[in-house]
């Protein structure tokens, strides 16, 4: 005989099925029609079972989490807390769960994330001490676009700059997401560059701002403005949520189904496995709740149950992949490109001792000429002097920064190559005219001048991450002119004005050199 609680329970979970009516729990329950009862564990669980999310309070990750554990502590009738770890993408969450007993009371949510961050950071160790136990869900990656300030259809992307120099607006460089960008428009044929923001919410307001070509992220992301269009999809049929915007394979592009984020959880290593089977019970049970299956209808996921040797072979297919990737990308720790850069700059030990040299040769003329001449600025001279070798030696050390590559087009030395390139031939004339002046201001003037002009910049350094590049540069400009003795208001001006003007469209716009923006 069935009591009235278990029949009404029944007919709640029949109601619900129906009222979705839009295949959301199809996945689960086709797999998993029958999910078996909580075994006994004799001694376990003991204490509260504590959840640790390796983000900080209000992302995907953490929202899955806290929702499984609302309803895992009614399944099991015992206390749940979720856990906030944030840190190195998952690292430092991954290394609490491994310095604690292996007695089931604390276990992590896990997404694929952490496999692409493991591998960039050179962690790949704490893959393999961490048991994969279930697969609960996954949600396909999305290119959205602003569509009143850009394309609002795939055809309409593919005729940004002629799929040159497109500028895709994510998180994390070799991120999951990064990857997946990559692997996009490598097969899409679209030159893209990656901008990397520190979140999600960040990318999608800079999106709204008219800052890029286009967002990747999840469906979810898409429903936060509604000047926002999901114009290609990452996976085998079309979103219910999304019925106008094509998947890959429809556009002819093929390979690009299985570009999404899954979620799960993990145990360290060690855990029982009597543990392992009360857990993937309760796991199956919370997956079949309503309550469950009805919170995500409109987050636009997948819900289906993966065991511990499945989600172990998807890992390990995933953990390959962001290693080739990231090798590609001259992103991963320890590659042949960054040895030889490192080896480069070893080779260049010799060249450092011959500038040392020299460097000492020229500040000791310096001090010894004006005793006989009484014609060189020894101080201004020992100065720039000083700095010229300074700037050969850092010019020489950034061969050993990454190449250009499609995280960053033009490397990361070359933008300070371009600078130490031109004030290296402003600073060698500069030395020039002092041995050939005789009549100049007295030493101790200039000297103090030059190091004031020095303070000033030092000044300028520190005000650019406030003020920002283009408000610093408009005060610091007039000033330092102004400082060093030159009266023509319209020249100032007319320098001023230029300098930013090419800054703007030169750095930020042609080699997009992202320029402080500062807090204001």
């Amino acid at each position: 005989m069935f009591s009235a609680s278990s029949i009404s329970a029944l007919a709640l979970r029949l109601l619900v099925a129906l009222l979705l009516g839009v295949g959301l729990s199809a996945a689960v329950l086709a797999e998993d029609r029958d999910p078996p009862p909580l075994p006994e564990v004799d001694g376990f669980p003991s204490q509260p079972i504590r959840l640790i999310v390796y983000t900080s309070p209000g992302g995907l990750i953490d929202v899955t989490a806290r929702r499984f554990a609302r309803i895992a502590q009614e399944v099991a009738d015992h206390p749940f807390a979720v856990i906030n770890r944030p840190g190195g993408g998952g690292i430092v969450a991954f290394e609490e769960a491994l310095r604690e007993p292996a007695d089931g009371h604390r276990f992590l949510a896990v997404t694929r994330s952490n496999i692409s961050k493991m591998v960039a950071t050179g962690r790949e160790d704490l893959i393999d001490r961490i048991h994969w136990h279930s697969y609960i869900m996954d949600n396909a990656h999305v290119l959205i676009t602003n569509k009143d300030a850009g394309p609002s259809n795939w055809d309409e992307l593919l005729a940004v700059n002629g799929q040159r120099d497109q500028r895709w607006l994510g998180v994390d460089i070799g991120g999951v997401k990064h990857i997946s960008g990559v692997k996009m428009a490598e097969q899409a044929g679209i030159d893209m560059r990656w901008i990397p923001y520190g979140s999600g919410g960040e990318a999608v307001a800079a999106l709204l701002g008219g800052l890029g070509t286009a967002y990747l992220g999840n469906p979810r992301d898409a429903l936060t403005s509604d000047r926002l269009r999901v114009v290609v999809v990452a996976a085998e049929e079309r979103l219910r949520a999304f019925p106008d915007a094509p998947t890959f394979a429809e556009l002819g592009i093929e390979g690009l189904e299985d570009e999404l984020i899954w979620r799960g959880f993990a145990f360290r290593k060690g855990v029982s496995d009597e543990i392992h089977a009360w857990y993937s019970a309760l796991i199956r049970q919370v997956l079949h709740d309503p309550r469950w299956v009805s919170s995500w209808q409109h987050e636009a996921v997948n819900l289906r149950y993966r065991s511990s040797a499945e989600f172990e072979r998807l890992v390990q297919r995933d953990r390959e992949e962001f290693r080739r990737y990231l090798a590609d990308l001259e992103l991963l720790p320890g590659n042949e490109d960054s040895a030889s850069g490192i080896r480069r700059l070893s080779q260049g030990t010799g060249l450092f001792g011959a500038i040392g040299t020299a460097a000492a040769l020229i500040v000791g003329l310096a001090l010894v000429l004006p005793r006989h001449t009484g014609k060189v600025r020894a101080g201004e001279l020992a100065l720039l002097s000083a700095l010229s070798a300074a700037g050969v030696i850092l010019l020489l050390m950034s061969l050993a920064l990454p190449l250009a590559n499609p995280v960053d087009p033009i490397g990361a030395g070359g933008v300070p190559r371009l600078w130490i390139a031109v004030l290296l031939p402003l600073a060698a004339w500069q030395v020039w005219r002092c041995l050939q002046s005789p009549r100049e201001p007295e030493p101790a003037l200039q000297t103090g001048r030059m190091l004031g002009a020095v303070g000033l910049f030092l000044a300028y350094l520190l005000l650019i991450p406030v003020l920002g590049y283009l408000l610093t540069s408009l005060i610091y400009m007039p000033t330092l002119i102004w400082y060093l003795g030159y009266r023509r208001l319209v020249v100032i001006a007319a320098l001023t004005v230029s300098w930013l003007l090419f800054s703007e469209f030169v750095f930020q716009r042609l080699l997009h050199v992202d320029l402080p923006r500062g807090f204001w």
